[in-house]
């Protein structure tokens, strides 16, 4: 197994992994991808380049311990395939050595977040959620607990069977499964005492049929939440502060001049808190919303091309000046720059990248 050698000179440079698929059993069109990969980054520039590739099978999503020094990543692909989650070691020095992995039990592993002690992955086809404990050396065990959605949806072609899609931690231990045909991100919360997930279906927030929910982001303090629709291409802002939650607003992240195909992707929100950003596989960009301070609700800025094809995931540095497109099919890192005024973004630096498909800052 290869070392990722990171050395960082300046204080001017940072660090970023990318997944990517590499073969069989992916949803891309000509999967290419090198594994891990780890880039450097001008803090000043935007300029990147790849520092080196840890061989993974279609390590499609990835994410990073709170403290910096673990990596896990999923093996996204079909069952019969025997999938596996990786943790990984991130050295001083900034190399990534394998710890562990541990199987997975699913089809098409998509997400994963760690909360608390745990590392809960949710897998696309199989529509079940895996739940494996951390060990304090950043080792991970076999899985705990499976939770297995069940249900469809209207679209009968997409949502045939559950399907989901993210894990959202928020609050004090609890987390959001978002699931495409159930079109809800449904609320758990951990029970220290049983050691299991325990579900909390007063605060499902549930989005209109058919809209085939696949991420969400919240806002600083927790009090609403944003959901993004994949099959129709639009955001749903939920008020969480009366309790229950409720849709307060509706609005489309596609160009009104697209007639292609819908496959809304990413949805983040700017460290800053003003800005939303989600991103579109069909018209190939992303849509700049501002939030409202005193609402939260969404007002659009613009579209912004990636100069690419298929922008499945992209990513905004924590101090909110950079954000980077994943472009899956046309093999390509795009490097914005933000303008944290009006979150509008500007081109700096394009990199060819075979297949990515997630984004990681150290």
């Amino acid at each position: 197994m290869k070392l990722i050698l990171i050395t960082i000179a300046l204080q001017s440079m940072g660090v970023f992994f990318t997944g990517s698929y590499t073969g069989q059993g992916t949803p891309a069109e000509n999967p290419k991808g090198e594994g891990i990969g780890c880039f450097e980054f001008n803090l000043k520039t935007g300029e990147i380049h790849n520092i080196d590739y840890i061989e993974q099978r279609n390590p499609s999503y990835m994410v990073i311990s709170e403290d910096k020094k673990y990596l896990y990543a999923v093996e996204e692909t079909n069952q019969n395939l025997q999938p596996r989650l990786y943790a990984y070691k991130v050295g001083e020095n900034g190399t990534l050595s394998t710890i562990n992995s541990q199987p997975i039990q699913g089809d098409y592993a998509c997400h994963l977040a760690i909360i608390d002690n745990n590392l809960v992955l949710a897998s696309y086809m199989s529509g079940n959620l895996l739940s494996y404990p951390i060990n304090k050396d950043g080792s991970i065990e076999p899985y705990s607990q499976e939770i297995k959605h069940k249900g469809v949806g209207p679209n009968k072609d997409r949502q045939e069977a559950a399907h989901a899609h993210m894990i959202y931690p928020f609050a004090n231990n609890q987390m959001y499964a978002v699931d495409l045909t159930l079109d809800t991100a449904k609320a758990y919360q951990w029970k220290e005492k049983e050691q299991k997930w325990e579900a909390t279906p007063s605060l499902d927030i549930s989005i209109n049929p058919g809209s085939g929910a696949r991420h969400m982001v919240m806002d600083t303090n927790q009090k609403f939440a944003y959901i993004l629709g994949e099959l129709t291409g639009e955001i749903f802002v939920a008020d969480l502060t009366e309790g229950e939650p409720s849709i307060v607003q509706k609005i489309s992240f596609i160009p009104e001049n697209h007639d292609g195909a819908i496959g809304g992707a990413a949805i983040r929100m700017h460290p800053n808190g003003k800005f939303l950003y989600a991103s579109n596989r069909g018209s190939d960009t992303i849509a700049v919303f501002k939030i409202d301070t005193q609402s939260k609700q969404l007002s659009l800025v613009r579209h912004q091309s990636t100069y690419g094809k298929t922008p499945r995931d992209f990513n905004i540095h924590p101090e909110g000046k950079w954000l980077i497109a994943a472009n899956q099919d046309s093999n390509s890192l795009v490097v914005f720059e933000i303008n944290t005024n009006d979150g509008t973004l500007q081109k700096k630096s394009t990199l060819k990248v075979n297949t990515p498909v997630n984004i990681n800052w150290l």
